[in-house]
């Protein structure tokens, strides 16, 4: 077998994709038109097209990603949007690619002026249709903006308490880690693990005490990428002690150079691997960086040699980080079992 029919047919588990940098560029059009939003002015570029709205190699500049992450976020708008922009995320963004399982990354400041309970109504039914079309399952992390206030990360995990939802499993951070250290939200991460929900956070770009900061602080239970753990050996020992998920990305963390590493995000990926480090692989915004999940494994395993063996405990290392009830994880963990040997049998009666 091939590797782009192992990486094609592999089960996969995702735990760090956004939801707003999951929006295919012709869908991105088609809101726009629908709300009467002026695609080009806001972009910057006249006569934008689905061809070129995403400028991949530009989004080196993180400044320049999170501007046009800000456009998209501003086109959804409704339910309806919500219940489709979701619906197309998990349908052919996932289940076509072999994702059996998502955890999904709201980020409610993205879309100014929307309420909080819109988003959520029509992405739940998104994802409720999407799993009865298809099979795949997912569940749903709110994520504070770093950009913002501290009172307003705070008003936020007060919204998700206020309107509890069963699909919201818990909460993250992202956007701008130089605005917005990890400590400055430790009130509004309190309050969620007060509420009994589950907490992670990026780390891409920070330095390794971000990651020590996430743990011990905000009672972070994974990393959003933190590839710089590995330059602080006691802080890698003990998150390879305490079994810490890292959701990494090759594609997106290698064309931004957030690793940090000479050699690219990819060979950061592999030091993590080697130290012992529980990491998972994901596609963080995949059209807007040109990707999708089995672009990311297929990229990685070409970059650093990997067979299913290391490929599938990426897999297995994910169901083992999210953030399902046990029963869940247990019968998504045989799901994925069964598929890992259905493709090593069909490996072997190839050799």
């Amino acid at each position: 077998m091939d590797l782009d029919e192992l990486t094609a047919r592999l089960p996969k588990v995702s735990l760090h994709t956004h939801l707003i940098g999951s929006v295919s560029a012709s869908t991105v059009l088609e809101l726009a038109r629908k709300h009467d939003v002026d695609l080009d002015a806001a972009v910057g570029r006249p006569g934008c097209t689905a061809d070129d709205l995403y400028d991949h190699e530009s989004y080196d500049d993180l400044d320049e990603f999170l501007r046009v992450l800000d456009v998209v976020g501003a086109v959804i708008r409704d339910a309806d949007d919500f219940h489709r922009v979701t619906y197309e995320s998990l349908t052919a963004g996932g289940a076509a690619h072999g994702v059996l399982y998502r955890e999904i990354m709201l980020s409610p400041p993205g879309h100014p002026g929307v309420p909080y309970a819109t988003i959520l109504d029509g992405v739940i039914a998104g994802a409720r249709d999407a799993r009865a079309d298809t099979g795949i399952a997912s569940g749903l992390v709110v994520a504070l903006n770093r950009n913002d206030s501290a009172a307003a990360g705070l008003q936020l995990v007060e919204e998700v308490i206020a309107d509890r939802r069963e699909e919201v499993l818990g909460v993250g951070l992202d956007y701008s880690e130089a605005i917005g250290p990890p400590e400055k939200f430790w009130r509004a991460f309190a309050l969620a693990g007060r509420a009994g929900l589950h907490r992670t956070a990026h780390s891409e770009s920070g330095p390794p005490h971000h990651v020590e900061t996430i743990l011990d602080l905000l009672g972070g239970e994974r990393i959003d990428h933190g590839y710089h753990v590995v330059d602080d050996p006691d802080l890698t020992a003990r998150c390879v002690s305490e079994r810490i998920p890292f959701t990494c990305t090759p594609v997106s963390s290698d064309i931004g150079r957030y690793s940090g590493s000479g050699d690219g995000t990819h060979h950061r990926i592999r030091e993590m691997v080697d130290a012992g480090l529980c990491v998972t692989i994901d596609s963080d915004d995949p059209p807007m960086f040109g990707t999708d999940p089995t672009h990311d494994y297929r990229v990685l395993a070409r970059a650093l040699g990997y067979g299913l063996d290391e490929l599938a405990q990426f897999t297995r290392n994910a169901v083992d980080g999210c953030w399902l009830d046990e029963s869940d994880k247990q019968t998504l963990r045989t799901q994925v079992e069964d598929r890992i040997a259905r493709l090593a049998t069909a490996g072997q009666a190839r050799a």
